[in-house]
């Protein structure tokens, strides 16, 4: 069922709405001093400044809203209206904006990230880099990152995040310029950013979720112990759909392509074995193609 949130109850959302209504205000003023000849006082002063705290209202309750379907999301605020299917959306950013207001702290907004803009999976990224890929739609604006608030606006926010990871869209780690793709998981990503910073080489085999009590053994044993006859570390990265084994040193390129070749021969048929932190499927889309390229450029 279409569910629409309402994004009244949050502070940061009302600011744009203020500009309009000081323009609002400005035209008003003008149309009732010219109309009548005389500056607005008394009872006419309240009827300008009651017409522009209806207006405002009528903004936020109609204006500044979203909407979820099952085909994807409309983004409604002042002065615009978009559309964005969810097969457009690579994934979620928090995005910040300091004020040069005095006093005044830093505004958050939670923004979409669509597809063809979404930073390479695994690589290491500078700060800069990260804001100039975080320009997608604005969802909301929020005062802090926090989560554990029981203010209208918390709730509001907890109910955006609900919506959006009901339709494949976990939020993201609550940080700024860190990128969550339901891909995968956060902790997978940090570890192959660390390994791209690091020079390592590495390995990902595919196996899903679904594993038999020999393929465990196969996972458990058998892999681990082969990746480390070729030279590879003793820990891996270990997720629910896949698993990645780590090389360093001055042999790393050779040593990794060893044992790659070795594990295809070694698992299941289904199993995808290739070079990267983080798995690379034949026909997978951009994202997860330029994941798999992980630990390749070195």
């Amino acid at each position: 069922m279409p569910r629409t949130v309402r994004l009244s109850p949050l502070l940061e959302e009302h600011s744009r709405a203020l500009g309009v209504d000081l323009v609002f205000f400005i035209v008003l003023y003008g149309v009732v001093v010219f109309g009548t000849g005389s500056e607005a006082r008394g009872p006419g002063a309240f009827a300008v400044i009651g017409a522009v705290v209806v207006f405002h209202w009528l903004q936020m309750r109609f204006l500044v809203k979203l909407r979820f379907d099952e085909d994807g999301i409309t983004v409604v605020r002042v002065p615009r209206r978009r559309r964005v299917l969810w097969s457009d959306i690579a994934g979620l950013v928090y995005t910040e904006r300091g004020s040069s207001a005095p006093n005044s702290g830093t505004t958050y907004q939670l923004r979409l990230v669509l597809r063809g803009q979404e930073p390479p999976l695994g690589r290491f990224l500078t700060k800069v880099q990260r804001q100039d890929l975080s320009r997608g739609p604005l969802l909301m604006a929020l005062p802090s990152l926090d989560d554990d608030g029981e203010t209208k606006g918390d709730h509001r926010r907890r109910l955006v995040l609900r919506e959006l990871a009901e339709h494949g869209f976990p939020a993201p780690e609550p940080r700024a310029w860190e990128f969550r793709t339901p891909l995968f998981s956060p902790r997978a990503l940090t570890a192959s950013i660390a390994m791209d910073m690091r020079g390592a080489r590495a390995v990902a085999v595919q196996h899903g979720t679904d594993v038999s009590a020999e393929q465990r053994t196969l996972l458990d044993s058998t892999l681990p112990e082969l990746a480390v006859a070729h030279g590879g570390a003793e820990s891996a990265l270990r997720e629910p759909d896949f698993t990645s084994f780590f090389f360093e040193g001055p042999e790393k390129r050779a040593h990794a392509g060893a044992f790659l070749t070795a594990a295809r021969a070694a698992v299941p048929a289904q199993w995808q074995v290739s070079e990267g932190t983080l798995p690379q499927q034949p026909g997978a889309d951009g994202a997860r193609a330029e994941a798999g390229a992980v630990g390749d450029a070195r």
